[in-house]
This record gives structure tokens, C-alpha cells and sequence, in this order.
């Protein structure tokens, strides 16, 4: 046995963490054995010295009886209370549905087969450093000042168990010794969690007065810590494979979410409505409490702004003051305007570019403590907007929210381009009608056969025809009565000669509701072999009666 405060390794095999079951085997066989022995000599001493039994036989003569091996009451105990103390875990451990339950039954099992007074359990982090997970009877600052201690280095796979009797008398730190022995701890145990061939953590067992750890104690503190690191592997299985279901789960719903989106930007022509779905969608992949849309108005400003088209969870002052962001704000959406790429403010309280601004100020009145901005482009790559999703807590996003809200993101690129382009196609239908409406002729295009092939904006504008009026040769009803025959005839006779045409004749005039004089002049445009490939003509009013030309 070791001296006293001198710490102890000890050896074992990581044969089987069923090595409990197997120990508990074995003291119910020392038992029985005991119990033969006892049956077989007549009687059995319980004390300190060998025992001699005297058994008469048939002949009458005295024999001594074959020696038997003494137990002490106090052994035979520590062996029962043991064996009791690993069945209970293994049945505790088997019914446990939380990694408290693991916790809390471990420590019940180490401290009534060491009889100790208090025990802890200590896992490794992400960085290797072992956290309190579980302790009974350790007050909170003697928790914070060991938190990190261990006697091991990291992913020591080749942990051994250290036993420490005494501390006073131990060679601890002086400062570490003092915490120790402030706690009103005399002697502890180490013993090391190893899982998967790593070191995942440590168990302890404290002791209120100085205590010498046997072989038995060795043993059934092993057993209790391979059970214990089985189980915490097992729970952290579980806890990955449903996670990893909950996240499929999500991601698939995140898809379906995407398809019904791209489906209702087909068939929704209300913009703003796809903007609040599109804003709704972003909130639920990013899992955020607010989100947010820009459109990019590169005119704007010295470097282009980005205007507020639709929002979640923002007050009306938050509204109102990210209703136009500048690329010289100190927000990330003014930040991704210069960047051209995703800016993420895990913390907004620490932000190197947002302290001190108002802009940060604004956020963390809104409740807001992280955000990530990601920009829209177009197919051609240029700048039209941006998408934001903001926290309540310090957050990072993970690849797989980032990669959802990319998809998200050239969804609602490609609505803002469209919207862009149904409005430059407005403008001009609108300045084509007003310089229609100044100018006198009325220019239009036909086919080689004299046909109208598409709509004409400037004959639909001058005489009201829509195109399913004009289409074709229909442009001929807007001729008045008495002069259609003659332009049908000329018309038809300068598209057969492939020759320039000029024909007086009233035409209807929507404007006035009336017929006016009009020159109708047409040029034909031919391909490389002299067919004619097309007709551009105009129609111009003039002030004398229609006569044939």
C-alpha cells in the first residue's frame, strides 16, 4: 500500500465496460466459496486469526479440521455494498433517458462503493479543457477555481487512475492544495473517462477524512468509469442522430418551402406580397427573430443606396431608420454595398465597424445582437439588392443556413431583376406613347406579304385598334370606307412589285373620334438575294382631301 498524501497510479485493461457485471460475478462467488468452506468444516471464525475446528468422526477420533480462509464482517460488507452499487448503475443506467440521469445515477454508485462524501464528473470541451458537468455536495466557487485541472495530459489515452490519500501531506500546488483542503477535502480520486480509445473526461470521488484505496476500490471505481463512459458515447450518439434527423427534417422543409416560393413567383403578380413571403422564408431557414430586403438604387448617392421593400419584426422606428441605407453606413448592409460579398456581425456589441455609430446603437435598441447581411446579384452579376436576417442573441450561421439562404437569395434577385425589367419595359411603352402622341407620323412595321406581325404601339395609340383589332391585315378597318378598296388594291400591288409605297387616305383618329387625312408611305427592307424581308412604313396627317396618287 502506498504511503499516506503519496498519489497512486493504477494499472488496468479497458478490456469490457461489462468488466462490472464480471466483478460483481466475482464477489458472489468469494461468497459462496466462503460459504462451502464454512459447510464443509463444521464452523468458521470471523476474526483476525486462522481458525481450528475440531470434528468428531465416526471412530471417535479427534481430527483437526482443514484450514479456512478468514473474511472480516467489514470486507464481506464493502464486498456486498459494491456489488449492490454496480447492479443498481447497470439497471439505472439502462432506464436513464437524459445525460442527467447518467450523472446523477454514476454518482450515486461511486459514493456508496467508496462510501465517499461527495463526487463530480468533468467533461472535455471543444477545446480539451475539462468543465464541470454533474457534481453532488461541491459549492460553486470551489467548481470555478479546479474547472480546467487535470493530472493528464489531453487525449491521454493511456489515462491512469491517481489516488491522492492524504492532501495534506500530498505534493499539490500550495494554492491548489489550499482551495482543496477549504472545501474540507483530506483525499480524492481520479479516475480517468476513456471512450473510443480518447480521453473524454475524469470522475472524482472526494473523501472528508484521509482514506487508502484498496484493490477493491480500484476495481469498482474502474468499473463504475467505463460504465459511466459508455454511457455519455451512447448519449451522445443519440443526441447526434436526432439532431442530424431534426436537421434533415428541417433542411427538407426549407426545400419545400423554396419550391412553393418559386412556384408562387410564377403565378403572383403582386411584388410586394412576394417580398413579404420572400422575407418570411429567409427568417425561417436562418431560424432568426427579425429579417429584412433591400433593393439597390445605384443612382443614388455617391456609391448607390438600398431602400426598405419589406421587413419582420422591426418597430416602426426601426423601419424608419433603415429605410435607406448608404454604403458609408455603419450597419452590414452599408458594408456589403463596397464589399460585394456576405458580412456577418456575430456580436454587434463588438463589431470593430460598428462601434460607437449610430447604427449600432439602433440595433441594440431593437434588441438585436447579430447580423448577417448576404447581397443580391443579378445573372449578370450586378448589385440589385440585399437579403438580412437578424438574432436576439449573439449568433454565427451555420453552412448549412447559408447554403438554404444563397438559394433563397437568387430567388429574390431574379424577382427584384424582373420587377427591374417590367419597369423599363413601362417606361418605355409610356415614352413610345407620349412621343407618339407629339409627333405626327405613325410609324409601323409589316411583313413582307404586308401584315401586321406584332403589336403596333404608335397605330394602336393614334387609332385605338388594339392588337387583336390590327393584327394581320386588320389595320385595313381603320381606313375609312370609301378609300379602303383603293389602299387594298395599292397595297397589295407595291407588295407584289416589292416596290416603295405612297397612298393618300383618311384614317381613323382615336384621339378626335373622327377620320383625318393621312399619307401612307412604306419602304420595303430586303435580305442579301433582294427579297423583301420586311415593311417599315408611317402614316402622316395632312391638310388636303385624299385624292389616288
Amino acid at each position: 500500500m502506498p504511503t499516506s498524501g503519496e498519489p497512486v497510479a493504477w494499472e488496468f485493461s479497458y478490456a469490457s465496460w461489462e468488466c462490472g457485471r464480471q466483478y460483481a460475478r466475482k464477489s458472489a462467488n468469494k461468497l459462496a466459496a466462503i460459504k462451502k468452506a464454512c459447510s464443509t468444516a463444521g464452523m468458521v471464525s470471523m476474526t483476525q486469526s486462522a481458525a481450528v475446528s475440531v470434528i468428531e468422526t465416526a471412530t471417535g477420533v479427534a481430527q483437526r479440521a482443514p484450514r479456512v480462509q478468514q473474511v472480516s464482517l467489514s470486507e464481506l460488507a464493502t464486498a456486498n455494498r459494491q456489488r449492490d452499487a454496480l447492479y443498481l448503475l447497470s439497471e439505472q443506467l439502462h432506464r436513464a433517458v437524459s445525460v442527467e440521469d447518467i450523472y446523477s445515477a454514476a454518482m450515486d454508485a461511486i459514493e456508496t462503493a467508496l462510501e465517499c462524501d461527495r463526487s463530480a464528473i468533468l467533461l472535455c470541451d471543444f477545446d480539451g479543457i475539462m468543465q464541470f458537468v454533474a457534481s453532488h455536495g461541491l459549492t460553486e466557487g470551489y467548481c470555478a477555481a479546479v474547472t480546467g485541472h487535470s493530472p493528464w495530459l489531453i487525449n491521454d489515452a493511456e489515462a491512469l487512475p491517481i489516488a491522492i490519500p492524504d492532501i495534506v501531506a500530498s505534493d499539490l500546488d500550495e494554492e491548489l492544495k489550499i482551495t482543496v483542503l477549504a472545501e474540507s477535502i483530506r483525499a480524492v480520486a481520479f479516475i480517468p473517462l476513456i471512450s473510443d480509445g480518447a480521453l473524454i473526461g475524469k470522475f472524482m470521488a472526494y473523501f472528508r477524512e484521509p482514506y487508502t484505496f484498496s484493490k477493491d476500490d480500484v476495481a469498482v471505481s474502474l468499473t463504475i468509469a467505463r460504465q459511466l463512459a459508455f454511457s455519455i458515447e451512447r448519449q451522445r450518439t443519440s443526441a447526434r442522430l436526432l439532431a442530424r434527423e431534426s436537421e434533415l427534417g428541417e433542411e427538407l422543409n426549407a426545400t419545400l418551402m423554396l419550391q412553393a416560393l418559386s412556384i408562387d413567383m410564377v403565378q403572383e403578380v403582386d411584388v410586394e406580397t412576394l417580398y413579404a413571403k420572400l422575407v418570411a422564408v429567409a427568417r425561417t431557414i436562418m431560424r432568426s427573430d427579425f429579417a429584412s430586403m433591400q433593393q439597390y438604387f445605384p443612382h443614388l448617392g455617391a456609391r448607390g443606396e438600398l431602400k426598405l421593400i419589406g421587413h419582420y419584426g422591426f418597430s416602426d422606428a426601426a423601419a424608419k431608420f433603415w429605410t435607406w441605407v448608404r454604403a458609408d453606413s455603419s450597419c452590414t448592409c452599408g458594408v456589403a454595398i463596397v464589399r460585394r460579398e456576405r458580412v456577418i456581425a456575430s456580436d454587434v456589441e463588438n463589431t470593430a465597424f460598428m462601434t460607437g455609430t449610430k447604427d449600432q446603437e439602433q440595433l441594440l435598441a431593437a434588441g438585436i445582437r447579430a447580423v448577417q447581411t448576404t447581397p443580391l446579384l443579378s445573372r449578370r452579376g450586378e448589385l440589385v439588392g440585399m437579403i438580412t436576417t437578424h438574432w436576439k442573441s449573439c449568433h454565427v450561421p451555420s453552412e448549412r443556413d447559408l447554403r438554404l439562404l444563397d438559394i433563397l437569395a437568387r430567388l429574390a434577385a431574379d424577382l427584384i431583376e424582373r420587377k427591374l425589367h417590367d419597369e423599363e419595359q413601362r417606361r418605355r411603352e409610356e415614352r413610345l406613347r407620349t412621343l407618339t402622341q407629339l409627333l405626327i407620323d405613325v410609324p409601323w412595321q409589316a411583313r413582307s406579304d404586308g401584315a401586321f406581325a406584332e403589336l403596333q404601339p404608335a397605330w394602336e395609340n393614334y387609332t385605338g385598334q388594339t392588337w387583336d383589332a390590327h393584327a394581320g391585315h386588320g389595320w385595313f378597318d381603320a381606313i375609312h370606307p370609301d378609300d379602303r378598296s383603293t389602299v387594298h388594291a395599292t397595297w397589295s400591288a407595291a407588295c407584289f412589285a416589292a416596290q416603295p409605297y405612297s397612298q393618300l387616305a383618311r384614317v381613323w383618329h382615336a384621339g378626335s373620334q373622327q377620320y383625318r387625312p393621312c399619307s401612307i408611305r412604306a419602304t420595303p427592307i430586303r435580305n442579301e438575294d433582294g427579297s423583301v424581308r420586311e415593311w417599315v412604313g408611317a402614316c402622316t396627317e395632312v391638310k388636303m382631301a385624299p385624292s389616288a396618287s
